[in-house]
Parts: structure tokens; sequence; C-alpha cells
């Protein structure tokens, strides 16, 4: 505590040494001017400094300025992001239903298409046994006429086939 008083004693001892030169005028030679500019130059270095301070107070209003425009242009950006991100997850889920609208026609198509083809194929099968079936009632026929056929039965036959195309033309 007792250096702190020193040290304040000090200071004061210098201004007052100071401040009596300034008023004398000693200083002012000892800078290299007379008391006369002194004063002048003093009061020029106080408005310039006046205006230093006047112009950095400005820019710290208009570095606030721009700081809240700033906040603001981010805050709406975070807005603008979270549209953007609705708006993508709905154009997916659109896209989604559109997909699987799609794959519904293109399965019903493939069912259709494959309901016409077995339709096609049991025409085939029922046609081809159909056929078959009656190659082998035909051959089964052959076989009972040539066993159980007689002359006669045949010479009767031939007589009917005769009078039968008689009667056609």
């Amino acid at each position: 505590m007792g250096s702190d008083l020193i040290k304040l004693f000090n200071f004061a001892v210098l201004v007052a040494i100071i401040y009596y030169l300034v008023k004398k005028g000693i200083l002012a030679r000892l800078l290299g001017m007379d008391a006369f500019h002194l004063g002048p130059y003093l009061k020029k270095r106080e408005e310039a400094i006046k205006t230093a301070l006047a112009d950095a107070e400005n820019a710290k209003r208009e570095g606030e300025k721009k700081y809240q425009e700033y906040e603001e242009r981010l805050r709406k950006l975070d807005q603008e992001i979270q549209q953007l991100r609705q708006t993508l997850i709905e154009e997916g889920e659109r896209e989604k239903e559109r997909i699987i609208s799609e794959a519904r026609q293109i399965g019903e198509k493939i069912k259709e298409q494959a309901r016409l083809t077995a339709q096609q194929e049991l025409k085939t099968a029922k046609r081809r046994v159909q056929d078959e079936t009656a190659a082998a009632t035909i051959k089964l026929a052959e076989e009972l006429l040539k066993k159980h056929l007689t002359t006669k039965d045949h010479e009767h036959l031939v007589d009917d086939y005769i009078q039968h195309i008689k009667r056609m033309q």
C-alpha cells in the first residue's frame, strides 16, 4: 500500500511539472514551437482525436448494424434450409408413391399377360389331347373294323358310298 502512495505522489509531481512547463511555454520551446503555436496544436490534436473517436463510434454502429443484418440473414437462411428440406422430403414421398403406382401397374400387366399365356397354353394342350385322342380312336376303330369287317360288309359300305356320291351330283 505504501509503494502505491509513493507512485501516486510521483505521478502528481510529474503532472505538476508538465503543467508548469506548458504554462510558461518552456515545453513548447523544447519541442521546437513557440508558446503561441502550442495551444492551436493541442487544439487541433484534440479535434483530431475527437473526430477519430466519432469515426470509431460510427464504424462501431455500422458494424453492429451489419452484424444484425447478417444475424437476420442467418435466421432466414435456417428457415430456407428447413423449407427446402421439407420440400425435398415431400417430393421424395411423391416420387416414391409414383414409383410404387407404376410398379403395381406393371405387376398387373405381367399378371394379365401370364393369365393370357396360360389360357393359350391350356387351349393348345386341350387341342393336342383332342387330336391325339381322335387319332387313337381312329386307329382303334380301324383295327376293330379290320378284325370284324367281312367282305360282305365291305361291299355294302362301298355301295352305300357310291349311292351317296350319286345323290350329291
